[in-house]
């Protein structure tokens, strides 16, 4: 378990740090992208959600590639018996294909890649203060 979960939090932490890094000026707003994608997965479910960020622009974009790819390196063999011929289809077309049971565990695995990404982005993307 520990070893998934440090593997879970260095693959959250490449990520944030990388956009942070390439896209300063976007930094707060994948900040608040990261922050509020739970919610809108508890709210309307993954596939929903995940939906909604693979069709917006590059920002909620690449949150919505970062979480396919983690996904598909750590349950590659869930993901391969929905792929047709091992063709590359996308993560979100495979994902409507689960499952109900599958569609949860995959729910819960990008719920702890999210708190994980949550938390560095806060450590990352500091708030301004507010002059009053």
């Amino acid at each position: 378990m520990t070893r998934i979960e440090n593997g879970r939090a260095a693959f959250a932490f490449e990520k944030v740090a990388r956009f942070v890094k390439h896209n300063r000026e976007k930094s707060k707003e994948y900040k608040a992208y990261v922050k509020r994608l739970p919610s809108i997965i508890q709210v309307n479910g993954l596939g929903q959600a995940l939906a909604f960020y693979y069709s917006k622009d590059s920002t909620h974009r690449q949150i919505y590639q970062d979480i396919a790819e983690w996904i598909e390196e750590d349950m590659s063999t869930l993901l391969q018996k929905y792929k047709k011929d091992n063709e590359t289809d996308e993560f979100i077309e495979v994902l409507v294909k689960m499952s109900s049971a599958e569609y949860r565990f995959v729910t819960m695995e990008v719920l702890a890649l999210l708190n994980w990404m949550r938390r560095f982005v806060d450590g990352m993307v500091k708030e301004e203060l507010r002059e009053v």
